[in-house]
């Protein structure tokens, strides 16, 4: 067995010295144009959690890339967080970048639901977030805690869970939340708060696959799962193999779309006109920013080489102690297999069917030969080659069913039952019991006798049922000194006694009686006065009642027909005068009134247009000319009317002829036709 230095040296003489120099020159080139600037912006979450093929509960299996693991967790509680010091970075990246890019390759099994990452903390049973692919309701959820209280955003339809190999990218950015399966754009979501925001990184713990319980812990493979940063969307897709048109960039990426900036090492000082000074660049803009992404993906290409290249420098040192002048291992003979050292005899596992030994620094692989099952119906599990039984109780195996219990040995009181069972000796020896015991209990035996009721002491006297007037006190007893038992005779006579109670009188509400008739009225004509009573005595109040509400007297006017001579009574206010007689002042009637002492009355002449008793028309005025006149009144047409006042027309130019012709009337004094 050559030392691997050896065979490294071999390697570089065979052309690959040439490519070498040539990528490590573009890193170093790639480093010296970046200077301090450059940060790590992407972060392989398996390896920065230190899973690898020698984790406990950790399972290897092949996945779409053939250069990257993939994994299959059995033993979650074995699974280890990421380092505490990438974690303080990522969660640093995260508020910087007001999100992050999540990539992952995943084969899920089918209808499971399971966590591809989480932040736990600070506290022991406490999560920031985590993103759950649940099968069972084909969506995936992304949830959050804010001041206490769990958000959920489930995004449907995504078809994670078929044990189909997924790509997922999931992007957040801002309030934008956006999920791409393979090239395609499942959903979008604008997010209520920035969960992002309050991330801790202190005394917390970012698990992959790792669910909070666990029904929640991720079933089936995982491959290349990373968080990005500033990159954008399109050239993570654009990495993956997705092609997308200008029509498609528009309808799926929208505000998120990121914009391309050329490095700083291309500038433009060309502002305005400068004769002579001019100079044009012999490459467009569209062919700088294509020539900046791929030295951006060959840097990345140039660091992952480094990378392998510093694994195979610790694995050639390794080699070099074990088997060089200075070797540690004498006349031993031991094995190399990806990146691991076999002692001589040593077994493993390579896949789930092929086992390899170390035999005189040989490495011999065969194919596991699986041992018979002890039961009928074994059960494969997907990464394991042979079959196993998946009875969870061995000593069932080969029995029957037990059969129903037996009836109870016993009718009262307890008793046993019994059930059995048979064996298949041809499948078992079957270990264990054929007929199972067990306790049975019914109601207890009644060894009571015969026995006739009796009554009770009677109770005390219950309190009145009212505070005032006639109530009742109750007072009752029961059927039991002793209870009537084994068809005993019930108690003669009744359970219950009644009386009346008289308490202190009620309080009596005073009620109105009926009114007394009208009084005669004050006047014979012009409108009078008259009155009437009532008392309160229906009943009256007592005992603390309350008194009738409202008044005990009511007045209402009377003789309201007109007084002789065109003069009538008007009532001005009430005063204490007496008044006797009341002359016209045509001297030809005399009204006698009678004597009041609460109300004085004065003559008012008639006035026809205040009576409404005039003629007018109705787009007339009427016009008082005094008692004295006749007649009393005058009728005058409005404006934009014409006529004599008692037959009024429209007069729309107010030339005082009416716009349609009147019927004259006699002596008229209008415009009319007869």
């Amino acid at each position: 067995l050559l030392p691997f230095g050896l065979f490294i040296g071999e390697m570089l003489q065979k052309r690959g010295l040439l490519w070498l120099a040539i990528i490590i020159t573009l890193w170093v080139s790639s480093n010296a144009q970046d200077g301090d600037k450059e940060e790590e912006t992407t972060f392989d979450l398996l390896q920065v959690s230190n899973i690898n093929r020698k984790t406990v509960g950790a399972k290897l299996f092949r996945g779409p890339d053939p250069t990257i693991p993939a994994y299959r967790f059995i033993r979650f509680d074995h699974i280890p967080p990421c380092k505490p010091e990438k974690l303080k970075k990522i969660v640093k990246l995260i508020r910087q970048n007001e999100g992050f890019i999540l990539s992952a390759t995943l084969r899920q099994d089918r209808q499971s639901r399971g966590t591809i990452l989480a932040l736990e903390g600070p506290g022991i049973s406490e999560r920031q977030f985590e993103i759950i692919s649940n099968g069972r309701a084909n969506t995936l959820d992304l949830i959050y805690w804010v001041d206490g209280f769990q958000n959920v955003i489930s995004l449907e339809d995504v078809d994670l869970a078929d044990s189909q190999w997924k790509n997922l990218t999931m992007q957040i950015t801002g309030e934008n939340y956006n999920l791409y399966v393979g090239c395609d754009l499942i959903d979008s979501f604008i997010l209520e708060e920035p969960f992002y925001e309050q991330l801790k990184a202190e005394n917390s713990r970012l698990y992959v696959a790792k669910g909070s319980i666990r029904e929640n812990h991720f079933r089936g493979l995982l491959q290349n799962i990373q968080l990005i940063f500033d990159t954008s969307i399109e050239d993570v897709l654009r990495k993956k193999g997705c092609q997308r048109s200008q029509s498609t960039e528009v309808n799926t990426i929208n505000e998120s779309t990121e914009i391309l900036h050329l490095s700083p090492a291309v500038t433009t000082e060309y502002v305005g006109e400068k004769p002579g000074k001019a100079e044009f660049c012999d490459r467009s803009c569209e062919e700088l920013g294509s020539m900046f992404t791929e030295l951006t993906g060959l840097r990345i290409v140039v660091n992952n080489l480094a990378d392998n290249l510093q694994k195979v420098s610790e694995e050639n040192q390794i080699m070099w102690e074990l088997i060089g002048p200075n070797k540690t291992l004498k006349n031993q003979s031991v094995c190399w297999q990806d990146g691991r050292v076999f002692a001589d005899n040593e077994s493993w596992i390579v896949d789930s069917c092929t086992k390899c030994t170390c035999q005189g620094s040989k490495i011999v692989c065969h194919q596991i030969t699986c041992p018979a099952v002890s039961c009928a119906d074994p059960s494969f599990v997907e990464g394991e080659c042979c079959p196993v039984c998946s009875h969870s109780d061995d000593s069932e195996e080969g029995w029957s069913p037990w059969s129903d219990w037996t009836k109870c040995s016993v009718t009262c009181g307890s008793g046993t039952q019994m059930r059995g069972r048979s064996c298949d000796v041809t499948r078992s020896a079957c270990t264990g019991p054929h007929i199972q015991t067990r306790m049975c209990s019914f109601k207890k035996c009644d060894h009571r006798i015969r026995q006739d009721g009796g009554w009770s002491h009677w109770s005390p006297w219950s309190s009145c049922s009212v505070t005032c007037g006639v109530g009742n006190i109750t007072r009752i007893r029961l059927c039991n000194s002793p209870i009537p038992q084994m068809g005993g005779k019930n108690c003669v006579g009744n359970g219950r006694e009644t009386e009346k109670c008289e308490k202190v009188p009620c309080p009596v509400n005073g009620q109105w009686g009926p009114w007394s008739p009208w009084s005669a009225c004050t006047v014979t004509c012009g409108g009078g006065i008259r009155e009437r009573s009532r008392l309160c005595n229906s009943p009256e109040p007592q005992y603390g009642g309350k008194p009738c509400v409202g008044d005990t007297r009511q007045h209402d006017m009377c003789n309201k027909k007109d007084c002789p001579i065109g003069w009538y009574l008007v009532i001005l206010y009430s005063v204490g005068v007496i008044i006797n007689t009341v002359i016209s002042l045509m001297g030809s009637y005399e009204l006698t009134l009678q004597k009041s002492a609460n109300y004085i009355f004065v003559c008012e002449p008639e006035n026809p247009c205040k009576d409404k008793t005039h003629s007018c028309h109705k787009s007339a005025e009427c016009i008082y000319l005094g008692h004295f006149s006749d007649p009393m009144y005058k009728c005058e047409c409005r404006t934009g009317y014409a006529g004599d006042g008692r037959i009024c027309g429209e007069d729309s130019d107010l030339d005082g002829w009416p716009n349609n012709n009147l019927v004259c009337a006699a002596n008229a004094t209008y415009h009319c036709v007869k």
